[in-house]
């Protein structure tokens, strides 16, 4: 019990000697100039939270018992299995091959699927005693080809069984807007067991008053599968979406332009929302009123005790934002709670692994490999010789190497990078894959195309065994194949095997990402000398 207290005093007097130091640093510390950019995302994310926190307490408001919330639309349809019957089908009852198909069976389905839509609303008031003149139903137009041609190439390509245009359910859409729960609750009830059977079936659906947007907007999106007559005396199936809102909710999301700000930040993080979701927590600890700039993050850098939250941002500041300055900051913070909390070298090691990356970043080179160096120098004591984590660092070192064009010192490391591997991994780990591509690279840079040519296709084959045909890291192997005929002046061997890739990076990443733009703009260029080619002779 004494030592405990003893441990608690000291732990006391530690924590004391930070907060004085967090005063100190704070009352000395410059406030780093943010960009435009950065100043436009932090007022964004303040809105953001003001909206996301009224949207909450108006659900907590409509819906205290969390009816809603709570709600089970079943297992089935939250998480459907795609299989064959569930392809849209064209008006002869077999799976579309092509948009002119698929849009002609959804003219045919839209007055059957609006009736259906509308006997379920006059259901809904008659079971609820309500027949409220504020609920309404809105059909929309057909959803754009143009739009529809895009979200079947970027989302459902690749889906079995294809084609993916037989995977867009959202052609005929419509939705409901109910003034109270009862009501929401009871429509979901008819959807989940229609009292006409055979009239239409749930297919799929999200409870979104259970995992709400990232704005905190609420609503339940639902698929049903409905029976089509065609002008032959048959029938085909053709599944429509509809969306179930709350009134007060929806309203108030009109008026916060809540699905403004979810798209700004969807596709700021190129839609990676799960990141979105914990980037958003590491900012949420701002208090009603505080002005999210660039004073505000200095302050909470120089104060937070939260080593998880402090590496989050580290990333967050560096890779999203180009913030480098902040970046440092939030490591010079981690070096702060190390050696007061305890000086773990391993932990040493990893920060001094998040200043050399943000060095790199900032294309420090010489910089960035000096902290490296001390990360290996903790790991090889620490971990000994034939760590993964070793090999690992051996390879970011050869990529700086990479960049200051070394390459005789980048091959050197990516070796050792290679022996600690083979000792401690299969043959065919993905890893050989990263590490053959890198060294593809550094052969090709140094113009030895035969090696860089035999490395790349090591590396195919191991990503290929790894990830399938498909995968992007394929496409962009034949990219570099591409480029490595390229550099040759082969320029026909390097047009095939760029197109090869490119369609790959396409289909994995979308037409927007970076790396199909450049792979773009490199075929161009290839089909020009070809052409110049051909003129000239």
């Amino acid at each position: 019990y004494t030592q405990e207290l003893q441990q608690l005093a000291l732990t006391m007097e530690v924590l004391d000697q930070v907060t004085t130091e967090n005063d100190n640093a704070l009352a000395a510390e410059k406030v780093p100039v943010i960009s435009e950019k950065t100043a436009k995302f932090l007022s964004m994310i303040h809105g953001y939270l003001d909206t996301q926190k009224q949207m909450n307490a108006k659900y907590a408001e409509e819906d205290p018992g969390e009816l809603l919330g709570n709600f089970d639309v079943g297992a089935e349809v939250t998480k459907p299995s795609y299989t064959q019957e569930l392809q849209q089908q064209s008006i002869y009852g077999k799976p579309v091959k092509s948009m002119s198909e698929l849009y002609e069976a959804a003219e045919l389905a839209k007055p059957v699927y609006e009736k259906i839509v509308q006997k379920l609303v006059d259901k809904v008031h008659a079971a609820t005693d309500d027949d409220d003149d504020d609920d309404q139903v809105v059909f929309a137009p057909l959803k754009g080809a143009n739009r529809a041609e895009e979200k079947a190439n970027d989302d459902y390509a690749s889906r079995v069984p294809g084609p993916g245009v037989s995977w867009l359910f959202d052609i005929v859409r419509g939705s409901i807007k109910f003034g109270s729960t009862e009501e929401l609750c009871k429509c979901m009830e008819l959807l989940k067991e229609p009292e006409d059977e055979g009239e239409f079936r749930l297919v799929k659906a999200k409870n979104r008053f259970q995992n709400p947007t990232l704005s905190g907007y609420r609503d339940f999106n639902v698929c049903i599968q409905i029976t089509v007559p065609n002008a032959d005396g048959g029938s085909f199936q053709h599944i429509c979406e509809l969306q179930i809102h709350h009134i007060a909710i929806k309203s108030l999301s009109k008026e916060l332009h809540s699905h403004h700000y979810y798209e700004f930040f969807r596709s700021y993080f190129d839609g990676a929302t799960a990141s979105l979701t914990e980037r958003m927590a590491d900012l949420e600890a701002i208090g009603d009123g505080e002005k999210l700039d660039s004073e505000y993050l200095t302050k909470m850098l120089t104060t937070c005790m939260d080593e998880v939250r402090l590496g989050r941002l580290i990333v967050f500041f560096r890779d999203y934002l180009g913030e480098y300055e902040l970046a440092h900051k939030a490591c010079d913070r981690l070096f702060v709670i190390c050696e007061n909390f305890g000086n773990e070298p391993i932990n040493l090691a990893q920060i001094y692994n998040q200043v050399a990356m943000t060095y790199s970043e900032q294309k420090k080179w010489d910089e960035a490999i000096a902290y490296l160096e001390k990360v290996i120098d903790i790991q090889l004591k620490e971990l000994g010789p034939d760590s993964e984590d070793v090999a690992m660092t051996y390879n970011n070192i050869a990529l700086i190497y990479d960049e200051q064009n070394k390459q005789d010192k980048a091959l050197e490391l990516y070796g050792k990078a290679h022996d600690i591997y083979v000792k401690i991994l299969e043959a065919d780990n993905a890893i050989f894959g990263i590490i053959y591509s890198n060294m593809g690279n550094t052969y090709k840079a140094s113009g030895k195309y035969d090696e860089a040519l035999s490395w790349y296709q090591k590396a195919k084959a191991i990503i290929v065994k790894n990830h399938g045909p498909d995968h992007e890291d394929v496409g962009m192997t034949f990219v570099n194949i591409g480029d490595n005929y390229r550099q040759q002046g082969k320029y026909e061997e390097a047009l095939e095997i760029y197109v090869k890739g490119t369609k790959i990076l396409m289909m994995t990443l979308g037409p927007d990402h970076a790396w199909v733009k450049t792979a773009e703009s490199d075929i161009v260029e290839l089909r020009q000398k070809l052409g110049n080619l051909e003129d000239a002779s």
